[in-house]
């Protein structure tokens, strides 16, 4: 997974979902239940240089993105 924020926010997480699904990412968002935040959240993906490479298009469009375990 390529994990893009976490916010506290169920309005903030439904701006940014919104705004990156206009720019054609296949996005979703969670509410864990072990800190209550929202997650927003791209993937799973095959590998693990998959996910490094959607974190890079991530980076060059201006998000702040992580891979996640």
């Amino acid at each position: 997974m390529v994990q893009i924020a976490t916010l506290r926010s169920s309005d903030d997480a439904a701006v940014l979902v919104s705004a990156l699904r206009k720019r054609g990412y296949e996005v979703n968002v969670r509410r864990e239940q072990s800190d209550g935040f929202y997650h927003v959240r791209i993937g799973p993906f095959r590998s693990r240089s998959d996910a490094e490479a959607m974190r890079n298009k991530l980076l060059s469009d201006g998000y702040n993105a992580v891979v996640q375990p």
